[in-house]
């Protein structure tokens, strides 16, 4: 933090959170909105917190209780269905999109299954005049059969973009990179809600995209919080220690977890092992901005008028051709998301707020 903020003085910026979003031209109130923000919407997080807390039957709710399943399921979704369910998915996009989506995830370019030396993971590898690759650990459960969704997101905003770019402005930015995938996740869970009406199998897919606003968008606004906080003890002249650190974590914390959350002590440790914090400062925000503009974005392709929904979509669509054709705050408010107002971020939080009402209400029916 010392040696971000000696470099933004040296370059004349009057924060280190100026130096580190001046490269893509990203105003300081993208953070401080996202921030501000998030913190005054925690309560449909808290209210996920107590909801795992009654349904567990426990008496207190603690950060490891998280990774307890609620329900379970013996449910399957072998790579063939899995394809077929992701595909038929995207139809909100369009025949052309469907179409493109169909021939690249059948063609050979999808490294599916676990193999011996294999990387662990999955991730799309896009090679410009050739198209992208997929590298895929799948293992038929529904976590791989969102995986598949989340990274053939990223591989069609890869084959549109090379597409429609020259070599030099194809490749697009993080800030941008996410929202393809996530919109991608939205709609392959509209699809197989449609699919059932047992309230278990529905729980479990609410609760799989819940979680994953959780570990998104209000944990990675937590950690933006604490950088933002730190740096800026450093830029005060305030000494800065591992307890002063820890007790800022602390803080944090409460702020969004309010008395949902159990207080454990070694919770305010947890800064020491994030390592986007030591090697790419002000980077984990940009999960969460991604996250909030996907939210827009599916709102307005799924809601109003037909005529309205065909214009989201049509601006979408541009989004994903424009690669790095512009500065990603100029791309997104083309399509139709301005990341410095509070709506925005809103979005999330009304999202997050539905799907856990839609968790109650089938969990209520669960014998």
């Amino acid at each position: 933090m010392q040696r971000n903020w000696f470099v933004a003085q040296a370059r004349n910026f009057d924060t280190t959170l100026d130096a580190a979003l001046e490269g893509n031209a990203i105003p300081r109130a993208v953070v401080e909105t996202l921030i501000d923000a998030t913190r005054a919407g925690s309560a449909p997080f808290q209210r996920y917190a107590r909801l795992r807390q009654k349904l567990l039957g426990l008496p207190t709710y603690h950060l490891y209780d998280g990774y307890v399943p609620i329900f379970r399921s013996d449910k399957t979704y072998p790579y063939e269905k899995a394809r077929e369910l992701v595909i038929a998915s995207v139809a909100p996009l369009g025949a052309d999109y469907a179409a493109k989506y169909r021939k690249f995830i059948s063609g050979g370019r999808v490294d599916v299954y676990e193999n011996e030396g294999k990387k662990s993971g999955a991730y799309n590898a896009g090679v410009y005049g050739v198209g992208p690759y997929l590298l895929m650990n799948y293992n038929d459960t529904l976590d791989a059969a969102f995986t598949l969704a989340h990274e053939g997101g990223h591989a069609m905003h890869t084959v549109l973009s090379f597409e429609s770019q020259p070599f030099v402005t194809a490749d697009y930015t993080i800030f941008v990179a996410e929202v393809a995938s996530t919109t991608n996740e939205r709609f392959l869970l509209d699809e197989l809600l449609e699919q059932t009406s047992d309230p278990k199998e529905r729980f479990l897919l609410l609760e799989h995209a819940v979680d994953s606003i959780v570990g998104t968008f209000y944990t990675q606004v937590m950690f933006a919080d604490f950088e933002l906080r730190a740096h800026r003890l450093i830029e005060n002249g305030e000494p800065v220690t591992t307890e002063v650190l820890n007790g800022l974590y602390a803080a944090v914390l409460k702020d969004y977890w309010g008395d949902a959350l159990a207080t454990d002590d070694f919770y305010k440790y947890t800064w020491a092992r994030i390592p986007h914090f030591f090697d790419t400062p002000y980077y984990v925000y940009q999960y969460a901005t991604c996250f909030a503009s996907s939210a827009q974005l599916y709102g307005a392709m799924t809601t109003g008028t037909p005529e309205s929904r065909q214009a989201a979509t049509a601006r979408y669509l541009t989004l994903l051709k424009s690669g790095g054709n512009d500065y990603p705050m100029t791309q997104l408010k083309k399509a139709g998301v301005d990341l410095t107002q509070r709506a925005t971020i809103q979005a999330v939080i009304d999202q997050m707020d539905k799907l856990v009402s839609q968790m109650e209400q089938e969990a209520a029916k669960i014998r």
